[in-house]
């Protein structure tokens, strides 16, 4: 974990002062003062940094305070590098000065100048070759090691914040790259259902329907006419499942639909008050209780399909056996119980089944914080109960 400010701030001031607390006998009270005034303009470095170093110059002509013009120094150059120029304004390429260059360079050269300059107040100048080189190497050094210390913070931070930028531009890369892949997986299973579902469904309403009309019995054009109805109803809803999946993420989520956190997209479909129809095609061997007024929509949508399932499941297993429907709205939750009983009569023919319809059922509650179970029952019947959350 990082230190906060705070924390260094107050270790360089209390150094700061204590550099001046050691040298407070080396001059007058004008000089105690001056010395003062550059440990306090410390305080300001971070949000005047420019202000704060120029009232560190004056304490460093005194010849023996370092510490606060050194840090406000380290100051000026951390605040940025500014070497190369901007892309894009028309300028060469490769790095030029800038003006962030200048003002860096112009604060090292003063603090160069003004601690080699012999200042009056410093004594008697002297100008032997040892004593001019070692005031060259002292003031070069004053001006170069917080510059250089302040420059190469500046590229660290400046290198991280790259760093954080190429991630975030590599995650949305991957993100789009994913998004891609959806949509051509959506694309290549509309085309699927389109050629291969569609097409043997159309042909079942298309014989269906000659079968209705070339029947010798009624009971026979009954039945065909109920065919050709589903057909045309499995049609209809699957031209809609075909074009949902045409559509990007971003128009499905505004076509009415609910678009889950993956970007998938859930058709809405039909919900509660579609419910007695489909109980109305059940047969006379199917009762049912249905008492959920006011329930949300995708609540309702994920117990039409429940109900959908379980008695598809009973034609398929169970033929002509009484069944039970059963939805409630109850303390905040809604109800749903398909029960069936043992099946009257013989099998059916086998139809194919790939067992997701419960899986389905089961994802399908997960989604909206519900449940469902599925057990058989001790006469031979089973039994689909799910919980939905209905707020």
């Amino acid at each position: 974990m990082r230190l906060r400010p705070a924390v260094p701030d107050a270790a360089l001031i209390l150094l700061s002062g204590s550099e001046v607390w050691a040298t407070r006998s080396m001059g007058g009270t004008l000089s105690l003062a001056v010395a003062c005034t550059a440990t306090a303009a410390l305080l300001a470095r971070r949000r005047f940094p420019l202000p704060a170093f120029v009232a560190t110059l004056p304490a460093l002509s005194l010849g023996y305070v370092w510490l606060a013009p050194m840090a406000a120094l380290f100051q000026v150059a951390y605040g940025g590098t500014g070497r190369t120029a901007p892309d894009g304004d028309g300028a060469a390429p490769g790095p030029r000065v800038t003006p962030r260059m200048w003002v860096v360079g112009g604060c090292a050269a003063a603090v160069a100048v003004v601690s080699f300059v012999p200042w009056p107040w410093l004594g008697t100048i002297d100008w032997e070759p040892a004593a001019t080189i070692l005031a060259l190497l002292l003031s070069a050094l004053l001006a170069i090691a917080p510059t250089a210390l302040g420059l190469l913070g500046a590229s660290r931070r400046e290198l991280a914040a790259r760093l954080a930028e190429l991630a975030a531009s590599r995650e949305r890369e991957g993100r789009l790259a994913a998004e891609r892949a959806v949509i051509r997986e959506r694309a290549r299973l509309a085309r699927e259902m389109h050629d291969t579902v569609a097409h043997h469904i159309s042909l079942i309403a298309v014989q269906s329907g000659a079968l209705e009309i070339t029947a010798r019995s009624q009971e026979a054009r009954d039945a065909a006419g109920a065919v050709r109805e589903l057909s045309r109803d499995a049609l209809d809803e699957l031209r809609r499942l075909v074009g949902l999946l045409r559509l990007p993420v971003t128009d499905a989520a505004g076509s009415g639909d609910q678009v889950d956190a993956a970007g998938i997209t859930m058709p809405s479909g039909p919900g509660l008050a579609e419910l007695p129809a489909l109980l109305a095609t059940a047969g006379p061997t199917v009762r049912s209780r249905v008492d959920a007024r006011g329930c949300p929509a995708p609540v309702g949508q994920a117990a039409y399909r429940i109900v959908q399932e379980s008695l598809t499941n009973v034609r398929k297993h169970a033929t002509g056996a009484a069944t039970d429907v059963d939805v409630r709205l109850t303390g905040g939750r809604l109800l749903v119980s398909v029960r069936n009983g043992p099946a009257d009569g013989p099998p059916g023919p086998a139809l194919p089944s790939g067992g997701h319809g419960l899986t389905g059922l089961r994802e399908r509650a997960a989604q909206l914080g519900g449940t469902v179970d599925a057990s058989a029952q001790p006469d031979g019947g089973f039994l689909v109960r799910a919980v939905l959350p209905a707020a």
